[in-house]
Protein backbone atom coordinates (compact mmCIF):
# COMPACT_ATOMS: atom_id res chain seq x y z
CA UNK A 1 0.00 0.00 0.00
CA UNK A 2 2.80 2.38 0.80
CA UNK A 3 4.06 2.25 -3.17
CA UNK A 4 0.28 2.99 -4.05
CA UNK A 5 0.25 6.09 -1.55
CA UNK A 6 3.47 7.53 -3.16
CA UNK A 7 2.30 6.91 -6.43
CA UNK A 8 -1.00 8.58 -6.40
CA UNK A 9 0.66 11.41 -4.24
CA UNK A 10 3.24 11.42 -6.82
CA UNK A 11 0.53 11.91 -9.45
CA UNK A 12 -1.61 14.76 -7.54
CA UNK A 13 1.08 16.65 -6.78
CA UNK A 14 1.97 16.93 -10.88
CA UNK A 15 -1.73 16.83 -12.45
CA UNK A 16 -2.61 19.51 -9.90
CA UNK A 17 0.97 21.77 -10.58
CA UNK A 18 -0.29 21.08 -14.56
CA UNK A 19 -3.74 22.46 -13.91
CA UNK A 20 -2.56 25.14 -11.60
CA UNK A 21 -0.33 26.33 -14.13
CA UNK A 22 -1.81 25.76 -17.57
CA UNK A 23 -5.31 25.60 -16.60
CA UNK A 24 -6.97 26.86 -13.34
CA UNK A 25 -6.61 30.82 -14.95
CA UNK A 26 -9.69 29.37 -17.54
CA UNK A 27 -11.89 28.59 -14.61
CA UNK A 28 -12.87 30.89 -11.92
CA UNK A 29 -15.12 31.85 -9.26
CA UNK A 30 -15.98 35.28 -8.92
CA UNK A 31 -16.99 36.27 -5.44
CA UNK A 32 -20.92 37.17 -5.15
CA UNK A 33 -23.31 38.35 -1.87
CA UNK A 34 -23.08 34.59 -0.68
CA UNK A 35 -19.30 34.37 -0.71
CA UNK A 36 -17.44 33.77 1.57
CA UNK A 37 -13.90 34.78 -0.45
CA UNK A 38 -13.45 38.02 -1.89
CA UNK A 39 -10.72 37.36 -4.32
CA UNK A 40 -10.95 35.62 -7.83
CA UNK A 41 -9.83 31.95 -7.47
CA UNK A 42 -9.55 29.25 -9.62
CA UNK A 43 -11.86 26.66 -9.53
CA UNK A 44 -12.85 23.04 -10.45
CA UNK A 45 -9.85 21.35 -8.86
CA UNK A 46 -12.06 18.60 -8.54
CA UNK A 47 -11.61 17.72 -12.06
CA UNK A 48 -8.42 15.91 -10.76
CA UNK A 49 -10.10 13.90 -8.55
CA UNK A 50 -12.00 12.46 -11.52
CA UNK A 51 -8.52 12.12 -13.24
CA UNK A 52 -6.84 10.22 -10.43
CA UNK A 53 -10.07 8.02 -9.70
CA UNK A 54 -10.11 7.08 -13.04
CA UNK A 55 -6.21 5.96 -13.53
CA UNK A 56 -7.10 4.29 -9.84
CA UNK A 57 -9.59 2.11 -11.42
CA UNK A 58 -7.75 1.42 -14.49
CA UNK A 59 -4.58 -0.18 -12.39
CA UNK A 60 -7.03 -2.19 -9.50
CA UNK A 61 -9.51 -3.16 -12.34
CA UNK A 62 -12.43 -2.49 -9.90
CA UNK A 63 -14.53 -1.13 -13.17
CA UNK A 64 -17.18 -0.84 -11.57
CA UNK A 65 -15.98 2.27 -9.73
CA UNK A 66 -16.70 4.17 -13.51
CA UNK A 67 -20.09 4.31 -12.13
CA UNK A 68 -19.30 7.64 -10.04
CA UNK A 69 -17.48 10.10 -12.92
CA UNK A 70 -20.55 11.14 -14.39
CA UNK A 71 -21.71 13.19 -11.66
CA UNK A 72 -18.24 14.92 -11.65
CA UNK A 73 -18.48 15.26 -14.98
CA UNK A 74 -21.90 17.21 -14.99
CA UNK A 75 -20.25 18.93 -11.86
CA UNK A 76 -17.73 20.04 -14.51
CA UNK A 77 -20.07 21.25 -16.94
CA UNK A 78 -21.43 23.19 -14.35
CA UNK A 79 -18.51 24.84 -12.79
CA UNK A 80 -18.32 26.47 -16.67
CA UNK A 81 -21.87 27.04 -17.84
CA UNK A 82 -23.84 27.08 -14.75
CA UNK A 83 -26.34 24.60 -15.29
CA UNK A 84 -29.92 25.54 -14.10
CA UNK A 85 -30.81 23.31 -10.52
CA UNK A 86 -33.45 21.56 -11.93
CA UNK A 87 -31.21 19.67 -14.90
CA UNK A 88 -28.32 19.34 -12.21
CA UNK A 89 -30.66 17.30 -9.81
CA UNK A 90 -32.48 15.53 -12.87
CA UNK A 91 -28.95 13.93 -13.42
CA UNK A 92 -28.18 13.00 -9.29
CA UNK A 93 -31.09 11.61 -9.57
CA UNK A 94 -30.33 9.26 -12.51
CA UNK A 95 -26.46 9.01 -11.27
CA UNK A 96 -27.64 7.62 -7.93
CA UNK A 97 -30.28 4.97 -8.92
CA UNK A 98 -28.04 3.24 -11.22
CA UNK A 99 -25.47 2.91 -8.01
CA UNK A 100 -28.79 1.75 -6.02
CA UNK A 101 -30.09 -0.42 -8.32
CA UNK A 102 -26.48 -1.99 -9.25
CA UNK A 103 -24.44 -2.22 -6.08
CA UNK A 104 -26.47 -1.57 -2.96
CA UNK A 105 -26.41 -4.76 -0.57
CA UNK A 106 -30.43 -4.56 -0.31
CA UNK A 107 -29.92 -8.19 2.38
CA UNK A 108 -28.54 -6.09 5.45
CA UNK A 109 -31.92 -3.94 5.23
CA UNK A 110 -33.77 -7.57 6.03
CA UNK A 111 -34.26 -6.81 9.53
CA UNK A 112 -35.91 -3.75 9.03
CA UNK A 113 -39.62 -4.45 8.21
CA UNK A 114 -40.61 -2.36 5.15
CA UNK A 115 -40.91 -3.30 1.64
CA UNK A 116 -38.37 -3.24 -0.92
CA UNK A 117 -39.47 -0.13 -2.95
CA UNK A 118 -39.47 2.06 0.01
CA UNK A 119 -36.29 1.33 0.67
CA UNK A 120 -35.09 1.54 -2.09
CA UNK A 121 -36.18 5.08 -2.26
CA UNK A 122 -35.49 5.72 1.02
CA UNK A 123 -31.45 5.02 -0.30
CA UNK A 124 -32.02 7.42 -3.27
CA UNK A 125 -33.51 10.29 -1.38
CA UNK A 126 -30.66 9.74 1.25
CA UNK A 127 -28.32 9.49 -1.56
CA UNK A 128 -29.42 12.91 -2.93
CA UNK A 129 -29.62 14.40 0.28
CA UNK A 130 -26.07 13.25 0.88
CA UNK A 131 -24.40 14.53 -2.21
CA UNK A 132 -26.05 17.84 -1.77
CA UNK A 133 -24.97 18.54 1.16
CA UNK A 134 -21.61 18.27 1.01
CA UNK A 135 -21.82 20.51 -2.28
CA UNK A 136 -23.50 22.71 0.35
CA UNK A 137 -20.31 22.72 2.85
CA UNK A 138 -17.87 23.73 -0.04
CA UNK A 139 -17.70 27.14 0.95
CA UNK A 140 -14.78 27.99 3.10
CA UNK A 141 -11.27 27.35 1.90
CA UNK A 142 -10.51 24.08 3.46
CA UNK A 143 -13.50 22.83 5.32
CA UNK A 144 -14.72 20.02 2.68
CA UNK A 145 -11.49 19.11 1.90
CA UNK A 146 -10.35 18.36 5.27
CA UNK A 147 -13.05 16.63 6.48
CA UNK A 148 -13.12 14.28 3.68
CA UNK A 149 -9.52 13.75 3.08
CA UNK A 150 -10.10 12.31 7.03
CA UNK A 151 -13.04 10.34 6.31
CA UNK A 152 -11.45 8.70 3.43
CA UNK A 153 -8.34 7.80 4.97
CA UNK A 154 -10.60 5.81 7.29
CA UNK A 155 -12.53 4.17 4.77
CA UNK A 156 -9.08 3.33 3.04
CA UNK A 157 -7.67 1.72 6.31
CA UNK A 158 -10.26 0.69 7.99
CA UNK A 159 -12.81 -0.98 5.68
CA UNK A 160 -11.12 -0.81 1.59
CA UNK A 161 -8.71 0.35 -0.43
CA UNK A 162 -10.49 0.94 -3.67
CA UNK A 163 -10.39 4.96 -2.71
CA UNK A 164 -6.83 5.22 -2.10
CA UNK A 165 -6.44 6.93 -5.16
CA UNK A 166 -9.02 10.01 -4.12
CA UNK A 167 -7.94 10.21 -0.67
CA UNK A 168 -4.14 11.12 -1.52
CA UNK A 169 -5.65 13.12 -4.27
CA UNK A 170 -7.60 15.47 -1.36
CA UNK A 171 -4.32 15.42 0.56
CA UNK A 172 -1.90 17.13 -2.18
CA UNK A 173 -5.32 19.23 -3.23
CA UNK A 174 -5.24 20.41 1.18
CA UNK A 175 -2.21 22.58 -0.22
CA UNK A 176 -3.70 24.29 -2.63
CA UNK A 177 -7.25 24.41 -1.10
CA UNK A 178 -5.77 25.30 2.76
CA UNK A 179 -6.69 29.23 3.58
CA UNK A 180 -6.24 31.25 1.33
CA UNK A 181 -7.50 29.04 -0.95
CA UNK A 182 -5.15 28.97 -4.35
CA UNK A 183 -7.71 26.59 -6.35
CA UNK A 184 -11.53 25.56 -4.96
CA UNK A 185 -12.54 22.11 -5.81
CA UNK A 186 -15.79 23.51 -7.23
CA UNK A 187 -18.75 20.97 -8.24
CA UNK A 188 -16.83 19.09 -10.05
CA UNK A 189 -15.24 17.72 -6.83
CA UNK A 190 -17.92 18.62 -3.71
CA UNK A 191 -20.86 16.39 -5.74
CA UNK A 192 -18.47 13.80 -6.80
CA UNK A 193 -16.99 13.45 -3.38
CA UNK A 194 -20.44 13.31 -1.73
CA UNK A 195 -21.45 10.63 -4.50
CA UNK A 196 -18.28 8.67 -2.92
CA UNK A 197 -19.30 8.97 0.36
CA UNK A 198 -22.95 7.94 -0.17
CA UNK A 199 -21.44 4.86 -2.56
CA UNK A 200 -19.23 3.98 0.60
CA UNK A 201 -22.11 4.10 3.10
CA UNK A 202 -24.80 2.46 0.93
CA UNK A 203 -22.29 0.01 -0.41
CA UNK A 204 -20.83 -1.41 3.28
CA UNK A 205 -21.49 -5.24 3.88
CA UNK A 206 -23.81 -4.18 7.04
CA UNK A 207 -25.64 -1.90 8.60
CA UNK A 208 -23.22 -0.95 11.73
CA UNK A 209 -20.75 -0.14 9.02
CA UNK A 210 -22.56 2.22 7.35
CA UNK A 211 -24.29 4.05 10.50
CA UNK A 212 -20.52 4.14 11.57
CA UNK A 213 -19.91 5.86 8.03
CA UNK A 214 -22.14 8.16 8.43
CA UNK A 215 -21.84 9.31 12.10
CA UNK A 216 -18.25 10.18 11.46
CA UNK A 217 -19.13 12.26 8.66
CA UNK A 218 -21.77 14.14 10.62
CA UNK A 219 -19.99 17.52 11.61
CA UNK A 220 -20.17 18.00 7.87
CA UNK A 221 -23.99 16.65 6.94
CA UNK A 222 -25.56 17.67 10.09
CA UNK A 223 -24.74 21.65 9.82
CA UNK A 224 -26.66 21.32 6.04
CA UNK A 225 -29.35 19.27 7.02
CA UNK A 226 -29.88 21.66 10.49
CA UNK A 227 -29.79 24.56 7.91
CA UNK A 228 -32.18 23.08 5.92
CA UNK A 229 -34.68 21.84 8.70
CA UNK A 230 -34.78 25.34 10.28
CA UNK A 231 -35.01 27.31 7.36
CA UNK A 232 -37.91 24.78 6.18
CA UNK A 233 -39.42 25.44 9.57
CA UNK A 234 -39.32 29.05 8.89
CA UNK A 235 -41.07 28.75 5.81
CA UNK A 236 -38.26 29.61 3.35
CA UNK A 237 -37.40 28.02 0.36
CA UNK A 238 -34.92 25.80 0.89
CA UNK A 239 -33.90 25.59 -2.41
CA UNK A 240 -32.75 29.90 -2.56
CA UNK A 241 -28.97 31.24 -2.09
CA UNK A 242 -28.24 31.74 2.01
CA UNK A 243 -25.62 32.52 4.47
CA UNK A 244 -27.30 30.17 7.26
CA UNK A 245 -25.18 27.12 7.79
CA UNK A 246 -23.38 27.41 10.57
CA UNK A 247 -19.80 27.28 9.30
CA UNK A 248 -20.95 30.37 7.35
CA UNK A 249 -22.55 32.12 10.88
CA UNK A 250 -19.35 31.10 12.05
CA UNK A 251 -17.15 32.94 9.56
CA UNK A 252 -19.42 35.84 9.44
CA UNK A 253 -18.85 36.32 13.38
CA UNK A 254 -15.11 37.02 12.58
CA UNK A 255 -13.84 33.08 12.70
CA UNK A 256 -11.16 32.82 9.83
CA UNK A 257 -11.43 30.26 7.49
CA UNK A 258 -8.92 28.19 9.17
CA UNK A 259 -10.44 28.07 12.41
CA UNK A 260 -13.89 27.03 11.11
CA UNK A 261 -12.13 24.11 9.08
CA UNK A 262 -10.01 23.26 12.34
CA UNK A 263 -13.12 23.24 14.11
CA UNK A 264 -14.97 20.68 11.84
CA UNK A 265 -11.88 18.29 11.42
CA UNK A 266 -11.20 18.23 15.23
CA UNK A 267 -14.86 16.87 15.54
CA UNK A 268 -14.19 14.38 12.57
CA UNK A 269 -11.24 13.32 13.78
CA UNK A 270 -12.59 12.61 17.84
CA UNK A 271 -15.76 10.87 16.05
CA UNK A 272 -13.30 8.53 13.35
CA UNK A 273 -11.20 7.88 16.76
CA UNK A 274 -14.42 7.03 19.07
CA UNK A 275 -15.34 4.37 15.96
CA UNK A 276 -12.52 2.92 16.95
CA UNK A 277 -13.23 2.40 20.85
CA UNK A 278 -16.36 0.84 19.44
CA UNK A 279 -18.23 3.89 21.23
CA UNK A 280 -20.40 4.62 17.86
CA UNK A 281 -21.36 0.62 17.54
CA UNK A 282 -25.41 1.11 16.97
CA UNK A 283 -26.14 -2.13 16.62
CA UNK A 284 -24.48 -5.57 17.05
Amino acid sequence: MIKEICLYIFLSIIFFKIYNKYISNLIIDKPNHRSSHIKVVPTSGGLLFLLIHFISIIFSGNYNLFILLPIGVIGFIDDLFDIKQFYRLCFQIINIYFIAELYVNFDIFKSIQLPSSIIFFIILIFGITLVNCINFMDGIDGLVSSNMFLIFLNYTFIFNSEFIGITFALFVFLFYNWSPAKLFMGDSGSTFLGLVLFYMISTSNNLNDSFILFLTASPLLMDSLVCILRRYLNKENIFSPHKKHLYQRMHQKGMKHEEVSIIYAVCTFILIIFSHTNNLIIMS
